[in-house]
């Protein structure tokens, strides 16, 4: 069978070992039709190296008197060697970049001989858009066009996974729910020094919530305080309707609403007791990311930052059910809304503090901080700040592959 005309696209390659340059086109542009072409003559020097990389050094390659001896009357070259070139087109043409040959089948009809020219022609005879597989034929001619090795290949082509392009400012709008004192106020300090716009939220803290804005825009920053009770429905609606109003889409959500245990014994406790607990950290933490995960679905990105606590770890404290019970709830609340958000570019995580220094704490007996300070590997109780670090850290750029994970800083306290 003579060279048959070229349809569709051609592509000839002139082989050189020092031509590094690959072609490649989108599995989209390839048509049923496109062809690549190449040729290469084949010098002793080829075989030597085939032999070298392969270990083959049969005599019918080699030893001209040992061929002559064979119908071939000379020394002959691997089929092998010839037929490695549909690597080339593979790889380098067609479709090029990124090409992973998956299968071939190979006829070996007529063997070259050194001196040969071989040209390798290869046509795209059917296409799978959904493997992104494509079925070759190839035909390898001489330089007399007789046929040399004829094949099917099938070529898979590899997706590249794109680098998700940073944003280019880091600048986000953080909504930080009890975010006039304590953790949440340190927190909205530090973010706000990085520049972003914070909305802090309150119960009852008006002071403390007004203070912490002004102190944020005397340096410069953004912050906008907004009172509402996160366990009310039409409470939370209003805070994000207000936190649009003045800074946009919420990027990121910081839940950092509690209150603190009542230090009862179980006899004593009522489910009203819990059921407080569970309004302001579960209920209103459910009521926050109905309203904030449309803006990061909107956007294909986002971050929350749950606070949470070591006591639900181990032996929890004595007389501290309804409090251990709101954060082990919150714990798996956060699982649960990871796995379900991930694949949509947003991350859930929580922190889980030891004791730390706020207001919280205050009722404690110094007897208690005394010793969770003794038995504590660092010595000392947690401040807000290192808290308020750890939360910025899961909410930046450095922890983008995490999502689901408790982080827990408690100076050691807790090594599971």
């Amino acid at each position: 069978m003579g060279l048959q005309p070229f349809v569709g696209i051609e592509q000839i390659m002139i082989y050189q070992p020092e031509d590094r340059q690959c072609l490649s086109k989108n599995f989209d542009e390839i048509k049923v039709g496109d062809e690549a072409r190449l040729t290469h003559s084949i010098t002793s020097e080829d075989i030597e190296v085939f032999s070298q990389l392969t270990g083959d050094y049969n005599p019918l390659h080699h030893d001209k008197e040992f061929a002559r001896r064979t119908l071939f009357q000379k020394p002959i070259v691997h089929g092998m060697l010839s037929a490695s070139y549909i690597s080339t087109i593979i790889g380098m043409l067609l479709p090029g970049k990124g090409a992973l040959w998956v299968s071939q089948t190979l006829e070996f009809l007529k063997p070259a001989y050194v001196g040969d020219t071989i040209k390798v022609v290869t046509t795209v005879k059917n296409i799978s858009p959904s493997t992104k597989v494509l079925v070759l034929s190839t035909i390898i001619y001489n330089q007399n066009k007789r046929e040399l090795i004829t094949g099917i290949s099938k070529v898979k082509l590899s997706q590249l996974i794109e680098k998700k392009k940073m944003k280019k400012t880091l600048k986000q709008t953080v909504l930080i729910t009890g975010g006039s004192r304590g953790i949440g106020a340190a927190t909205a300090l530090l973010l706000a020094s990085k520049g972003d716009s914070i909305i802090v939220n309150y119960v009852q803290g008006v002071n403390e919530a007004n203070q912490l804005v002004d102190q944020i825009q005397q340096d410069g920053g953004k912050a906008y305080p907004v009172q509402a009770d996160i366990s009310n429905p039409d409470d939370v609606k209003r805070l994000f309707a207000t936190a649009r109003e003045q800074f946009g889409p919420i990027d990121q959500v910081v839940h950092g609403a509690a209150t603190g245990s009542l230090l009862r014994p179980f006899d004593k406790l009522t489910w009203d007791d819990i059921a407080k607990q569970l309004d302001i950290q579960v209920k209103g933490a459910f009521h926050c990311f109905k309203e904030a995960l449309p803006d990061m679905l909107k956007s294909g990105t986002g971050a929350i930052v749950v606070l949470g606590s070591i006591a639900i770890d181990n032996v929890p404290p004595a007389q501290q059910t309804d409090y251990v019970l709101a954060k082990a709830a919150l714990t798996s609340f956060v699982k649960c809304l990871a796995v379900e958000y991930g694949s949509k570019g947003i991350r859930i995580n929580l922190v889980a503090p030891g004791m730390t220094q706020t207001e919280m704490i205050a009722s404690l007996p110094d007897k208690a901080k005394m010793m969770t300070q003794i038995q504590t590997p660092l010595r000392k109780l947690a401040e807000p700040d290192e808290i308020a670090q750890t939360i910025a850290f899961l909410l930046g750029p450095s922890s983008t592959h995490l999502t689901g994970e408790t982080l827990r800083v408690c100076g050691g306290a807790m090594m599971i």
